[in-house]
């Protein structure tokens, strides 16, 4: 079992990196500022609500999703997709288990944008 406790600091600095952006500032430098003091670690994503932080977050269920409201997941996306930001929809049934492409997104998101994510950073 992964460490929630590094999920979430690094759910929650993504969220202020995003809001904070400098003109100028890369996804992947922001993901460098905010990832780099947990290398190495053994992650836990699990998104909690912000209004109830022992339940899972009502519009996406871990940080590192695909997802507009997860800034993690966008930064990843920005950073790591071979398209950025332009792949969203692409990821997107990954995020709705009905959808009949949820396992072929899940694969493509894997592949292409969370193994570089979770390589870059040591994070296991």
């Amino acid at each position: 079992m992964g460490n929630h406790s590094v999920g979430k600091a690094v759910g929650r600095m993504a969220d202020e990196a995003l809001r904070g952006r400098r003109d100028g500032e890369s996804a992947i430098e922001i993901l460098d500022r905010i990832c780099t003091p947990y290398r190495n670690s053994d992650a836990e994503w699990d998104a909690a609500d912000p209004a109830d932080p022992t339940k899972t977050h009502p519009e996406f269920v871990a940080y590192t999703d695909p997802h507009a409201r997860a800034a993690l997941g966008m930064l990843m996306l920005e950073a790591f997709a071979p398209n950025g930001v332009a792949d969203r929809e692409r990821y997107a049934p990954m995020l709705d288990s009905d959808d009949p492409d949820e396992e072929v997104a899940c694969e493509a998101w894997w592949a292409e944008v969370y193994e570089p994510f979770k390589q870059r950073y040591g994070f296991s």
